[in-house]
């Protein structure tokens, strides 16, 4: 597979080592935390206001993903990764990477709630959870690709 020799090979390019992944995926999930109370707490408060009477789960899920994903891009461009690639930039490569999750947990949120019955807070922890590492990859790799931030490109230079 083409594709993966290529992600590996960039992998190589910028140094991301294990120690790399090991400390950038803990610095994401110390901000993770921060962004996942924010969300929850969103998600509590249009839960609560049912914007939707006939999916009320599901639709304050779809809402407070939208609030919360650009709530959590700032504090991944300023926190976890500290970033230099263009905000504008990385904002637009995130919200792709967050839509396309979006549609996947929205449709398991549905599947979850309306008709496997499970408790709308334990469904939202689920997809929480388990689209957690899949978000840290797909925003290091395009939202915030270490290849051309300013510390990569200073390294390049130097050498």
């Amino acid at each position: 597979m083409g594709w993966v020799s290529d992600f590996r090979d960039r992998v190589a390019d910028v140094g991301w080592t294990s120690d790399t992944v090991f400390r950038e995926f803990m610095r994401f999930n110390v901000t993770g935390c921060f962004n996942s109370a924010f969300a929850f707490a969103i998600y509590q408060i249009l839960y609560w206001v049912n914007l939707w009477d006939a999916h009320t789960a599901v639709s304050a899920w779809v809402v407070s993903n939208i609030i919360g994903n650009v709530e959590a891009h700032y504090m991944h461009y300023r926190f976890t990764f500290k970033s230099t690639f263009t905000y504008s930039t990385s904002l637009n490569r995130a919200f792709w990477c967050y839509t396309a999750q979006l549609v996947v947990t929205t449709t398991l949120e549905y599947i979850m709630i309306e008709k496997w019955l499970i408790n709308h807070y334990v469904a939202w922890l689920i997809n929480t959870c388990l689209f957690g590492f899949f978000n840290f990859v797909l925003i290091r790799w395009l939202a915030f690709p270490p290849e051309l931030d300013d510390t990569y490109l200073e390294r390049l230079s130097d050498d």
